[in-house]
This record gives structure tokens, C-alpha cells and sequence, in this order.
């Protein structure tokens, strides 16, 4: 046989090879979802690639459970926190035109702003502005607000230390940065998502949130108990404006990842993204969750979106990629312990303000016999544990001499430990 006709042998052997192993990991992708999503644990998109190219994309679950309507590819679910990625893409556009500057102060933009002269926009992007990462009551965000009406909310709101002292996850800050943004350029914040985020990255399909308009194709927003899919509680996203505003399907948000890695929206906004070779970013907001991760070399990414906010979508963002990284999924399957309410009968021994070691604030609350930190029921399993259907978790409180001291909240992604106040 010719050498050239050995070469040709060997170059339709390897695609079919990396045809094969793809299928295969598609294939346990699908087997994975499907599981979860038969026994009522998983609703979304899910959309992955591997050497840039898509080999996996499908929907699961209700979008109404109502009217019994499926989600399709193109559902359009709240992506949460991974609209802050969008905002930085902005606010660095932005400056690459000089229409604003990192170290310009605040009060330049919003001059009556409390210590508005100590706080940079560079400290409102980098969550070192002080400003609380929720500045209303839970009842107070499901009003409608403009940008400009919630920076008057963050202003009434106290600093939760002096500006730049240290850094507190913020979705607060973000909606000032999204104001700012607007005043910087003369445009609204939906105008420049659509300019610097949307259109430079093909995403066709992701709108900014509007109470007022209908979104076509939009997925309901659900919880799980021990009943089931529950109605999550009601929200105006308008006050995430620029933290969690943007609702999309999974395949734009894989297109936003891409953008991204291939330096679509500039160098800067890569080398700001992408951190040890990987771009990646997740949210949860009530009744909606979403992660995605692209390797900077393409070799692999996903997306995904979930209108049922529970610790299925943990699941899957950990065997997808285990998955896609040539491994077994270690978890694939969903255990809720039974339920004891008498484990836990004097609930006011662990209500009270708690913080982890990065600053974070939560706060457990007893309401109708049960314990609820914001929106998340807490269900009593044993004595000082409980478990959660927003993570699959489990959250013990730790006493010392007849106190509460601490909960150490574990769920397959994470494992917290927050200190009583």
C-alpha cells in the first residue's frame, strides 16, 4: 500500500475513533440527565462540545407544570449570577472606548451616593465596595424597579464595612454598576448587553429581564419538597438588574462562554475571565439555576440551565464534567433521607445571623414549625441536622456548652462552615 493511501487509512481511522468517543460520552451525558429527570429531579437545558464542537444538546423536564409544556432547547430560563460575567464584558468595553475609567469614583456618576468619593467602579466590579449583597426585604423583590430606583434602595442600605477594606460578594454592587454603565454610556442596560454581549457572540435567544413585556418561551420558575415541583416564590427580577437579570437558553450561555475563550469580546476581557485556562461561572436565584465552564483551548465546555432549583443541577455540573474529562460520574443518583420532625422539636435554639469565613451572611429563621435560611425550607433528619432540596445538602449546627456555635453545610459541590453572630 502507498504511503499516501497508509496516511488517508489512518486520518479516517482517527475521526472515527474521536466519532466513536464522542458518541460515547454523549451517550453517558444523556444516561446521567435522563436519570435524574425521570424520577422528577432535573428540569432544563443542558448543551456541551468538545474541540469546539457541539455534541450534546437536549431539554428535560416542565417548563409549565400548569399546562404540562415541556422545555425545548430554546426555553428561555433565568441564568442568575452569570449575567455579572456580562457586566464586566460591558464595563471593560467600555473603558477600552473611554467612556469610563476604573478609578473614576462613583460620585462622578451618582454624586449623592454615600461615601461615593472612597468607591471605584473598579471596587463595584471586583465586590470591594461594601455594599451588602442584598439591600431589600424578600417581600421587596417582587416590585418592579428601574435601575436609578434601585440604586436609591442601595443607597438607604449601610456599607457593610469602609469601601476597598475588603472584598463581599455583592449583587447590590452590581446593580449600581449597572446604573453607572448606563449614565457612563447613554444607553440602557438592555441596549448594552444587546451591543457588547449578545450580538458579538451569536446569542440570539437571551433578553434582559422586563416585567412589563412578555417573554416569549420563558420556563416557569419551580422548587422541590417533599410533595414535588412547588411554585417558586414571585420575583421582579429588576432589582438583579446587571447581578442576575438575564434569561436565556443553555445554548447562548455555552456561546457567551465561547466568546469569550476566542477572544471575541478583546484580550482584556479574556485575560480577565479566564483563570487557569478555564472560563466558568454559576448562579442561583429562587426558583432557577445555571453553571457554565469552557476550557480556554476549547477541549471542553458546557452550559447548563435549570428552572427547578435543587441539588440535581450539582449533580450534573459535576458528572458533565467528569464526563467530558474522559472519567465515571462519582454521583449520579439522588438520596433524600427520611424526614424526622420530632429529631428536632425546639427549632429558636438555631435561628439566629451566621457568616462563613469569605463574609458571606445568612440568616435562619423559624416560621410555621420549620427552619428556612431566605428561601430554602430546611427539613429535620436527626438531632441538629437537616436536610435541603436546594442543594441536596445537609446542614448540622455544631453546639458548645448548650449553644449553637456554627453549621457546617455540606452538598456535592460545596462545604461551608458558617460561624454564629
Amino acid at each position: 500500500m502507498r504511503s499516501s493511501n497508509v496516511a488517508f487509512v489512518l486520518v479516517i481511522l482517527a475521526f472515527s475513533f474521536a466519532a466513536d468517543a464522542q458518541s460515547n460520552k454523549a451517550a453517558k451525558i444523556d444516561k446521567l440527565i435522563s436519570g435524574l429527570a425521570k424520577t422528577g429531579h432535573f428540569s432544563g437545558i443542558l448543551t456541551a462540545s468538545e474541540n469546539g464542537k457541539i455534541i450534546y444538546e437536549k431539554a428535560f423536564g416542565i417548563a409549565n407544570a400548569d399546562f404540562k409544556v415541556p422545555n425545548t432547547v430554546n426555553t428561555r430560563i433565568g441564568i442568575a449570577s452569570i449575567t455579572k460575567p456580562m457586566t464586566a464584558v460591558i464595563l471593560l468595553k467600555l473603558v477600552e472606548e473611554g467612556k469610563i475609567r476604573l478609578e473614576d469614583p462613583l460620585s462622578k456618576y451618582i454624586p449623592d451616593f454615600p461615601s461615593g468619593e472612597q468607591i471605584t467602579v473598579e471596587m463595584l466590579y471586583r465586590h470591594r465596595s461594601g455594599i451588602l449583597h442584598r439591600v431589600m426585604s424578600p417581600e421587596m423583590e417582587s416590585v418592579s424597579y428601574t435601575s436609578a430606583e434601585m440604586v436609591e434602595k442601595v443607597k438607604a442600605a449601610k456599607l457593610a464595612f469602609a469601601p476597598g477594606e475588603k472584598r463581599l460578594y455583592s449583587s447590590g454592587g452590581y446593580a449600581v454598576l449597572a446604573r453607572v454603565l448606563e449614565l457612563a454610556s447613554g444607553k440602557s442596560y438592555a441596549q448594552l448587553l444587546k451591543q457588547y454581549v449578545f450580538e458579538p457572540a451569536g446569542m440570539r435567544d437571551s433578553v434582559n429581564f422586563d416585567s412589563s413585556a412578555v417573554m416569549e418561551r420563558r420556563a416557569q420558575d419551580y422548587v422541590l419538597d417533599e410533595g414535588g415541583y412547588r411554585n417558586a416564590s414571585l420575583k421582579d427580577y429588576s432589582f438583579l438588574v446587571g447581578a442576575g437579570s438575564v434569561f436565556g437558553p443553555a445554548g447562548d450561555v455555552h456561546k457567551f462562554a465561547a466568546a469569550i475563550v476566542d477572544g471575541k469580546y478583546g484580550e482584556a476581557v479574556r485575560n480577565a475571565q479566564v483563570t487557569d485556562g478555564v472560563f466558568s461561572a454559576s448562579g442561583s436565584t429562587n426558583g432557577h439555576r445555571a453553571y457554565v465552564e469552557m476550557k480556554a483551548d476549547r477541549s471542553y465546555g458546557f452550559a447548563l440551565v435549570s428552572n427547578l432549583a435543587c441539588g440535581s443541577v450539582d449533580i450534573v455540573q459535576a458528572g458533565v464534567k467528569e464526563i467530558l474529562e474522559g472519567r465515571e460520574p462519582k454521583n449520579s443518583a439522588i438520596s433524600v433521607p427520611k424526614f424526622d420532625p420530632a429529631a428536632n422539636p425546639n427549632l429558636s435554639g438555631f435561628t439566629g445571623k451566621y457568616k462563613a469565613e469569605s463574609g458571606s451572611e445568612i440568616e435562619i429563621v423559624a416560621r410555621n414549625g420549620s427552619l428556612y435560611s431566605s428561601d430554602i425550607r430546611l427539613y429535620s433528619v436527626k438531632p441538629g441536622c437537616f436536610f435541603d432540596f436546594r442543594f441536596f445538602g445537609e446542614a448540622c449546627f455544631v453546639s458548645e456548652g448548650g449553644k449553637t456555635k456554627e453549621i457546617r453545610w455540606k452538598g456535592a459541590t460545596f462545604d461551608i462552615t458558617w460561624t454564629k453572630q
